[in-house]
């Protein structure tokens, strides 16, 4: 089981690659890091405001701590190799992320090549109200890799993951969210252990979230565990890996929060492998929260009888994928 020090090792700090890739000075880093500290933003976005950094001087620092961490990682994936040799739809969706939502596809577009041969990122938007969707269709006509997709209403988010895992194209279909409290250089954690399995599933070390939403999430994890049998460590953790026959398999019906529960208890029914594996997790530096709304709870105590009876009302809809000398046969689970 990986520790937070190990994650750590793999992943060397921003500020660390920035003096190695653009020679930023000692003081100029010290004079970042403590405003870092006093403002909770991030590192990168500090150095620009300073000007220590340009857009593409921060682009150019990810990629080469992507590169580090591929390295880092190769022998745990061999005998393949990084970039993985796959086509990732990466699936995010996103609600009113005006202020995260630029610096989050700026990361991805810099780290993911370092990771897969191929990707699209898909982003959601969930009928925003602040421009969110205006500013992921510009970044699109500059960058065919990112595709926007629009609710006319906010329509909530398990329906916006739905429509984002719908519209992925990739053999392999992530997802996660807008607001950077995930990072891709945590996407070969996913990776490295997809042979063998049908899911991967991450789960927040050292999760940053303030201690009631803590609770409410433990709460929450053992009330599925009751209800519909799904024990894992993290059942909300929007840093989720599937392969493409999972994803054409499943049959959601959830808009709102109890999505992660109907996925997996799906999963879980068909008897489908999946393992676990620690991702890092961030403060959220920018913008608004709605997990915790009171709406947002409501909505998902009431989704979650249906899903009760879709457990016990009829066959799964998922069927196991065969292996083959410890190698996913491909085929369709529809």
């Amino acid at each position: 089981m990986k520790t937070n020090e190990t994650l750590g090792l793999e992943r060397p700090p921003f500020g660390q690659f920035a003096r190695q890739v653009v020679g930023l000075r000692t003081d100029a880093l010290e004079q970042c890091l403590e405003q870092q500290r006093q403002r909770g933003c991030r590192l990168g976005t500090i150095l620009q405001e300073l000007g220590f950094l340009t857009r593409a001087q921060v682009a150019e620092v990810l990629r080469a701590e992507a590169r580090w961490v591929a390295n880092a990682l190769a022998p745990d994936v061999a005998p393949l190799d990084f970039p993985y040799p796959a086509f990732l739809s990466m699936c995010m969706p996103a609600y009113n992320e005006k202020y995260n939502i630029e610096e989050t596809l700026d990361s991805a577009c810099a780290i993911l090549p370092e990771f897969v041969r191929q990707f699209e990122v898909v982003v959601v938007d969930d009928g925003s109200h602040d421009g969110t969707g205006d500013i992921v269709a510009a970044y699109a006509e500059r960058d065919p890799r990112i595709r926007l997709v629009r609710h006319p209403g906010n329509r909530g988010y398990g329906a916006a993951v739905t429509t984002g895992l719908r519209a992925a194209r990739g053999d392999l279909v992530a997802f996660t969210d807008s607001d950077g409290q995930f990072s891709f250089l945590d996407l070969p954690q996913l990776l490295i252990h997809l042979d063998g399995h049908d899911a991967v599933l991450g789960y927040r070390y050292n999760r940053a979230d303030n201690w009631m939403r803590k609770v409410n999430a433990w709460c929450w994890g053992r009330l599925i565990r009751l209800v519909l049998g799904v024990r894992v460590r993290d059942l909300d953790c929007a840093f989720k890996l599937f392969r493409r026959e999972v994803i054409d398999g499943l049959e959601l019906t959830s808009t709102g929060a109890a999505i992660n529960a109907e996925i997996l208890s799906q999963c879980v029914r068909a008897g489908l492998r999946m393992c676990e594996t620690p991702v890092m997790h961030y403060p959220r530096f920018q913008g608004t929260p709605t997990g915790a709304a009171l709406r947002v709870i409501i909505r998902a105590f009431r989704e979650l009888p249906r899903l009760y009876c879709q457990r016990v009302g009829r066959a799964p809809a998922l069927e196991r994928v065969p292996v083959m000398n410890g190698r996913h046969e491909t085929h369709s689970m529809s």
